[in-house]
């Protein structure tokens, strides 16, 4: 009983974490240039609002990767 609730405190950090803080970061600018900077910044970045950023971002890294393999086969089938 004592192991498991030394487990369930402990904070695991791995390298997923970085993958979502800049999907939070990307969404969180895209939706500030959306908006056309009629809203601060500091409101589309706040706990309530992480979710939605964190999905904008990692939809926009996803057609950015899928963009690039696209331009990489394209080119490299280049005469």
């Amino acid at each position: 009983m004592h192991k498991k609730n030394r487990k369930k405190n402990m904070n695991w950090p791995n390298e997923a974490d970085g993958e979502l803080y800049t999907s939070e970061w990307f969404g969180a600018i895209i939706r500030y240039f959306w908006n056309f900077g009629r809203k601060k910044f500091n409101d589309l970045y706040t706990p309530k609002e992480i979710k939605k950023n964190a999905l904008i971002g990692w939809l926009f890294k996803v057609i950015f990767v899928l963009i690039l393999i696209y331009l990489g086969y394209r080119f490299s089938l280049a005469d």
